[in-house]
């Protein structure tokens, strides 16, 4: 009789250890969602339409090319008999740069700065290895390497703004002559009018090229957006609705169609 009265008691006491640990679990997942759902509520904001105007550009980093280059290179085994440059030097068309025995003398063939003089009297100089580079950098313009995308988009004759970080004086304006390909790259030339002479070619910038903007459209943020969608609330209505965009700065798009208002709120995911 103690025995059945010891082995009931203990049944009592897994029961009710039992369901307090599933009691335990209950609250538990209720509260794990109730964070979750709460955590989803914080990371989700509305924003409202607008009307503006919108700048569609393309962003690069930018290096500054020289227009004249000569690189001397000479045909066959020849030893410096004088060099008359050094590098930094800044010569004048026609002066003589240097001789080669049994070759003979090198001249300027433009006025410009001796960038590279890579060997000295005496020196013996291999076929087709440069031995002195000439550049003007009077002559200096802007080249941007560009994504595909971005390469598709680029045309002659769009702005674009360059800005070197660490000199003061401003954005350079300039314009894209050409877009072409090289070396498995696509490779927009922007001419500017003036850069100062102490901006020097290997240099970088940051480059804007403007490719499109309108004026006064009604504009939609860009994190609304989701395969082609957003949400709208409209009178404490939600509802998903057919976006088409056009021009886009980056963080709002030109809205083109859809039933959008100005007084509509638009769902955002994220912070804000």
């Amino acid at each position: 009789m103690v025995q059945f009265k010891k082995s009931l008691s203990g049944a009592i006491y897994m029961k009710n250890s039992k369901m307090k640990w599933l009691l335990l679990i209950g609250v538990l997942s209720v509260l794990l969602v109730a964070v979750i759902a709460f955590s989803k509520r914080r990371n989700v904001y509305y924003l409202q339409a607008k009307k503006g105007d919108v700048l569609e550009a393309i962003y690069g980093l930018g290096k500054v090319e020289t227009d004249e280059v000569f690189e001397l290179k000479i045909g066959v085994m020849g030893n410096v008999k004088s060099l008359f440059v050094n590098e930094g030097d800044f010569v004048k068309k026609g002066q003589r740069m240097i001789n080669f025995e049994n070759i003979g003398a090198f001249f300027a063939p433009f006025s410009g700065t001796i960038t590279s003089a890579e060997y000295k009297d005496g020196e013996l100089v291999s076929p087709q290895v440069p031995v002195l580079r000439l550049e003007n950098l009077d002559k200096k313009y802007i080249q941007v390497s560009l994504e595909q995308e971005a390469a598709l988009r680029v045309r002659p004759g769009q702005q674009a703004k360059i800005v070197f970080q660490s000199l003061s004086g401003g954005t350079i304006l300039g314009r894209v002559e050409r877009v072409y390909p090289k070396n498995g790259e696509f490779i927009a030339r922007i001419n500017v009018d003036t850069i100062d002479s102490h901006v020097l070619p290997g240099m970088t910038a940051d480059v804007v090229i403007e490719v499109g903007s309108k004026k006064d459209v009604v504009l939609i943020p860009i994190k609304a957006i989701s395969s082609g969608q957003v949400i709208r609330r409209r009178n404490g209505k939600k509802e998903k609705i057919d976006v088409v965009t056009g021009h886009t700065d980056g963080l709002w798009s030109e809205l083109v169609e859809g039933d959008i208002l100005l007084t509509d709120e638009l769902l955002v995911k994220g912070k804000k």
